[in-house]
Order: structure tokens, then C-alpha cells, then sequence
């Protein structure tokens, strides 16, 4: 019976066109058959390489699939069925020697084809070999023709290669080469490939084979001497897929370089050419900027590489170029600051002159990179006489823009300007006010921008402006306006005024639920939310609770004008805002925080009526309490005429003219409500 099984295998596994879910199946009968060879050697000996063969053919048709769910789970349970059968398989004592030398010389064998898709089936083999200790020696003597079959079929291939093949052997590099090897059969043949084919070779399959390597094994030596000036001959070529294709190759490189000489002379290599203007087109300056900014950081290229690109930057007249080059001079500079390094006097003016450049986007990039360095000082490092000259030179320009931004917010909105000026908020508050240096402490005075900032008549500051913030959009500005909303809510919460922390929580909520926000944006807002609330809980959820019951009026009124609708974001979206003001024990103890239990309650009796389906649909009242650690009957049973002070509040009639649009304005909700509340207690 074995013959016509395994014949049959082998013609449907070989068909064209085969479905993922038909190949698993095929697999899965592959793996049984060859499960149960594991026990025989006269049935290995006899039809076990066909089945194999079967088996690798079904099996790259699972991983061939390619990116969805479904397939994903396909390929992975193809996967363990062919691992668990070559287990079996190798720890033969009768054959399991015989049998992988078999494999890996079958299957690395030069074709009258090209076998590129074997490369699926040998790093399953790879990958079983390197966990079972006896079989690892073993596979040790086949690593040449593993070299011979990368550099052959996969870096030698005359067609670019699907992702699924190009990485198949990562278990194999992950476990089994060394250093001297990989320089003696590896880097060669790239190296004459990156001339031959660059299109190819670069289409991402040199970079998966670099970080399959160990973390430990230093790469430097390989990327100064053998494949810098070939990456770098590729990052001028006319071709975009090319061009990107040299800086991962780069980018995986320096991930795995460690050697601090070395790679100082890379980033002479790479800084070289745009000190002296030797690159041409701004593709190109955005690329070598790009280079030293995934450079491994250390304290020589954060002296080296900010003074070094900061005079470019200045001269750069291409805007992608210029943001290329300043995020590379802030990412070294940012890890000098915190290593001790001091800041060049050139960086100093190089940052002082490109917040007074006329280009807008230009200005906003340098003063947002300032803000960072900013951010990131502690008071120690702001106390160092290089970098307090920094903070003192670089206020006074940060502070007149917003000053520019406070007096012309709908322009600034437009221009992105904004975003610096929500900078320099949540700086003046969180950094320059508790600062003891007294030029600094000056200007924050002088800048009144607590008052400005919080000013709600005769018009609303640029921070509550749901005009300006409407048109804030991506991760990074979103996260820096809530660290401004978050500086200035300590000031929020002692206000008086209803105006000022209903507009504050208007503010908080849009960035939080916007549906014209990414869903990265609004995680960022949830966050800031969340900490605001820790410094205050009992004051920030009461704003943020009164917020609520605003934006649902604004919503259900449709004013145009208001967050609510600008937001495009629905009732049932504000349960992420009480989600993130509602936090579970588990949450505090991870923040480190402690709420006492009687806040907790006071919080979740506010939300007796907010918290219903009625005005926030998929919102659970008493699954809300349950998260918070508060029993809801309990809570009830105890505080009855709280709830009903509660209750009362929201629907009495005397606010149905108020709140005509309201579900709640009825007497007999309060009726139902009441009789909801008797029972539960």
C-alpha cells in the first residue's frame, strides 16, 4: 500500500496551483507517513526522500500563502507538523545520521531549475537540528553546502525572491555561523552580486540573512572594508527600490556593530561626502543622514557627527534633506546630553539660525528638535555650564514663536507652527519653572503662560481651541499637545471657572476618541490622559465627567462648531475616555499609584447615569464599577441617597428645557431608576 500513498503525495504536492488549505491537509498526511517511518529504516530506506520531497513541496505552498491571518495560521501549523516529523526522524539511532545528510544533500543540490523554494524546507531542518544536541555536531559538517546553496540560489538569483523564501533560512544563520566563515563564503559572492544584480540583492535579502545573526557577533570589520563603499555606490543609483534597498542592508550592518573604532571610521565615510558637498541630489543627502542616524550610538559620534552635519543642515536647501539631517544630529545629540558629552557652540547656532529660517517648515522641524533636547534634560544635565548655554540661548527664539503662535493661532495651525507652541507650553511649565537658573526663571515669568495659556474670553488661547487642536493630526503632534494640556492641568483643576475645564476637557476627549486622528494618536492621548488623572483623580475626573456631558449635548445639538462634531466621533467612542480615568487594580499597581477606595466610589457614583447605553452605547455602568475594584451593590446599598442626589441632578425636569435633546429628561426614568437602585440594594 506504502508505494501508490507516497506516489500520490507526490503528484498533488507537485501540482500548480494548489490551495493552502488542500497543502496543509498534504502535509499533515506527509508528516504521519514519515512519523511512522522514524520507527522503520527499511521504509525510510525505501520511500522516505520521496516523502520528503512531498512534504517540502506542500509545505512551501503553506508559507507561500502569504500575509493574512488565516494563512498565517496555516503556515505555522504546516510547520510545526513538518518539525515534529524530522524530529523523529533524526533522533533515529538506526538512521537519523544517514537521513539528514540525505536531506541537505538533496535538497541543496544544483537543479536543472532554480531551487530557491527549498529554502523553506532546509530551514526547518536547520532550525530542528540546532535544538537537538546530538544532531547539531552532525549538521555541523553540511554548513558549506548550506553556503553554497544561499550564495547560489538566493544571493545569486537572477529574479527578485519573495519575502517567505528570503528569509526561510533564518535558523539557520541564527545557530551555526561564524564570523570567519560568513567573511570567507558569504560577504564574496554579495559583494560581486551588489555589481551584478544590486536590484536583486537588495531587495531585501541580504538584510534578513544579517539579522538572523547572532546579536553577539560584531560585524564592524565587514562593513568598513567589504561592504560600505558598495552600499554606498548603490545609494546614488536612479533606482528608488535600489536606493532603500542599500540603507536597510546599512541599517542591519550597523545593528550588529560593536567595534567603536570601526565605526567611527563608517560615519567618517558616510559624513565625509556631505561636509564637503560631494553628494549631489537630496535623495542622496537624505539617505547618508539616514546612515548616521541608525549608527550604534556612542560618546565620539556624539561629539562628531552634531557638529559635524549641523553647518550642512543650515546651508541644506531641500526640506527632506533637512529633516533627515537635523533627526540625525538630535538622535547623537540626545545620547551625548545623557553621557555627558557637551554641546559644540556650532550646534548651539546652528539651532538659533534654523528657528529663524523663513522656510516654515524648516523653523518648525529646528525649534521641534530643540524641544526634544529640552524634554530629555534632567535637572543635572540642564546645570552643565555647555548645556545651560544651550537652554539660555535656545528659550528666548522657542519662546518668540509662541508668542507668534499665541497671537496668530488659526495661521499657526495651518503652517504647523502650533505644534511648537504646545512645545513650548508644556516646556515653560514642566522644565523652565522649577529651573534654578534665574535668566531662565525670567522668562517664564516674562512669558505669563499659565494665564495665556488658560485664557477662555474674549477667545479661547490656541490650547483650547478646538479650532486650532482640530487641526493637529499626526502621532507626534497629538502626544506633544497632551503634554502641554497635562502641564497645565494642575492649574486646571484649582481654576474657579467651569468655561476654563470644560474647555480643557473638550480638548483632552478630542485628541482621546477623534475618529480623524490614527488610532497611534489617540493610544498617545489615552496615555497623557491617564497620567493627568493619577496626579488627581478625584478633580480630573470630575472635569472630565462634566466634559462628557458637554460633548454629548454638542453632539446630540450637531454645533458645528464644537469638538464633538468636529471629532466625527461617536457617543459609543467615549468609553475609551473612561476607560482611561476607570483604571482596574492591576493598571495602578503597574503605575505605582494608589487611589483610596472612597474616591473610587465618589468617582463611580458620578457615572451613575453617564455610564448607560442611553448616552454611551457598548458602556456598562457595573462593569465599569467591577474594573474600578468598586462593588456596585455595595456602592448602592450604602450611598442610596447620594445615587439618587445623583440621578435627580441629570434628570430633573427643571433641566428639560436645558437639555431638551436629552433621554433622560423624564420622570418616569427617575421612576425606573429608582426601583433599578431598591432592588440592586
Amino acid at each position: 500500500m506504502l508505494p501508490p500513498i507516497v506516489k500520490f503525495l507526490k503528484q498533488e504536492c507537485s501540482k500548480k496551483g494548489l490551495a493552502p488549505t488542500n497543502a496543509f491537509v498534504l502535509v499533515d498526511w506527509s508528516s504521519v507517513l514519515l512519523l511512522q517511518f522514524a520507527k522503520s529504516p527499511e521504509r525510510w530506506s525505501k520511500h522516505g526522500l520521496d516523502l520528503a520531497v512531498a512534504n517540502a513541496l506542500a509545505l512551501e505552498t503553506c508559507v507561500r500563502a502569504g500575509p493574512h491571518r488565516r494563512a498565517d495560521r496555516i503556515a505555522a501549523s504546516a510547520l510545526v507538523s513538518t518539525r515534529r516529523a524530522l524530529r523523529a526522524i533524526f533522533r533515529s539511532e538506526a538512521f537519523g545520521q544517514d537521513a539528514l545528510s540525505t536531506l541537505v544533500t538533496t535538497f541543496t543540490a544544483k537543479g536543472t531549475a532554480p531551487t530557491a523554494g527549498n529554502a523553506v524546507f532546509l530551514g526547518v531542518i536547520a532550525g530542528v537540528s540546532s535544538r537537538l544536541p546530538t544532531v547539531k555536531p552532525v549538521f555541523e559538517k553540511h554548513k558549506a553546502d548550506y553556503y553554497g546553496y544561499y550564495t547560489r540560489e538566493i544571493v545569486g538569483s537572477r529574479t527578485q525572491l519573495p519575502d517567505y523564501v528570503s528569509k526561510a533560512l533564518h535558523d539557520f544563520f541564527d545557530s551555526f555561523p561564524t564570523l570567519e566563515e560568513l567573511r570567507k563564503d558569504v560577504f564574496p559572492p554579495i559583494e560581486k552580486a551588489l555589481l551584478r544584480a544590486p536590484e536583486v540583492v537588495l531587495n531585501d535579502i541580504v538584510s534578513p540573512m544579517i539579522l538572523a545573526l547572532p546579536e553577539s557577533m560584531d560585524l564592524s570589520d565587514v562593513l568598513l572594508t567589504s561592504m560600505l563603499k558598495p552600499l554606498l555606490s548603490n545609494v546614488k543609483s536612479t533606482n528608488p527600490a535600489i536606493r532603500a534597498g542599500a540603507l536597510r542592508t546599512f541599517k542591519a550592518l550597523a545593528s550588529r556593530s560593536r567595534d567603536g573604532d570601526k565605526i567611527d571610521k563608517v560615519a567618517d565615510e558616510v559624513l565625509t561626502p556631505l561636509k564637503q558637498a560631494k553628494v549631489s541630489g537630496a535623495d542622496q543627502k537624505v539617505l547618508h543622514a539616514q546612515m548616521l542616524s541608525v549608527l550604534p550610538q556612542s560618546t565620539s559620534l556624539s561629539a562628531k557627527i552634531p557638529a559635524g552635519i549641523a553647518p550642512v543642515a543650515l546651508k541644506e536647501p531641500s526640506e527632506p534633506a533637512v529633516l533627515a539631517e537635523v533627526s540625525a544630529l538630535t538622535t547623537h545629540l540626545n545620547f551625548g546630553l545623557a553621557n555627558g558629552v557637551g554641546v559644540d557652540k556650532a550646534v548651539s547656532d546652528a539651532f538659533i539660525k534654523g528657528m529663524a529660517d523663513k522656510r516654515i517648515p524648516v523653523k518648525r522641524l529646528w525649534a521641534l528638535r530643540a524641544g526634544d533636547i529640552w524634554w530629555n534634560l534632567s535637572q543635572e544635565q540642564q546645570a552643565q555650564p555647555d548645556v545651560l548655554a544651550f537652554c539660555q540661548a535656545t528659550l528666548p527664539k522657542l519662546v518668540e514663536i509662541w508668542q507668534d503662535v499665541n497671537a496668530n493661532p488659526l495661521p499657526a495651525a495651518l503652517s504647523g507652527l502650533v505644534t511648537v507652541g504646545h512645545y513650548v507650553t508644556a516646556l515653560l511649565v514642566e522644565k523652565v519653572q522649577n529651573t534654578r537658573d534665574d535668566k531662565l526663571v525670567a522668562i517664564f515669568k516674562k512669558s505669563d503662560v499659565i494665564s495665556q495659556s488658560l485664557a477662555t474670553q474674549p477667545k479661547p488661547s490656541f490650547l483650547l481651541n478646538q479650532k486650532v487642536y482640530s487641526k493637529v493630526s499626526t502621532e507626534e503632534d497629538v502626544s506633544i499637545a497632551m503634554r502641554a494640556l497635562a502641564a497645565v492641568a494642575p492649574s486646571v483643576t484649582e481654576a474657579s471657572s467651569g468655561d476654563l475645564s470644560n474647555a480643557w476637557a473638550q480638548a483632552v476627549i478630542f485628541f482621546t476618541i477623534s475618529r480623524t486622528l490614527s488610532s497611534q494618536a489617540n493610544a498617545a492621548a489615552k496615555q497623557a490622559l491617564t497620567k493627568s488623572y493619577l496626579t488627581s483623580p478625584e478633580k480630573v475626573s470630575k472635569i472630565i465627567v462634566d466634559g462628557m456631558w458637554s460633548w454629548y449635548r454638542s453632539s446630540e445639538q450637531g454645533d458645528k462648531e464644537s469638538a464633538a462634531v468636529l471629532s466625527k466621533a461617536h457617543n459609543s467612542d467615549l468609553g475609551a475616555v473612561l476607560a482611561s480615568i476607570c483604571l482596574p487594580p492591576d493598571s495602578l499597581k503597574k503605575l505605582e499609584a494608589n487611589i483610596d477606595v472612597a474616591t473610587l466610589q465618589r468617582q463611580a457614583t458620578s457615572l451613575v447615569v453617564l455610564a448607560r447605553k442611553e448616552v454611551m452605547p457598548r458602556v456598562s455602568w457595573i462593569d465599569l464599577c467591577l474594573r474600578m475594584g468598586v462593588d456596585p451593590g455595595e456602592l448602592v446599598r450604602n450611598n442610596l441617597d447620594d445615587f439618587m442626589s445623583t440621578v435627580n441632578s441629570v434628570t430633573e425636569v427643571r433641566h428639560a428645557s436645558q437639555f431638551s435633546y436629552h433621554p433622560f429628561a423624564k420622570t418616569s426614568y427617575r421612576t425606573t431608576t429608582t426601583i433599578s437602585f431598591r432592588r440592586s440594594a
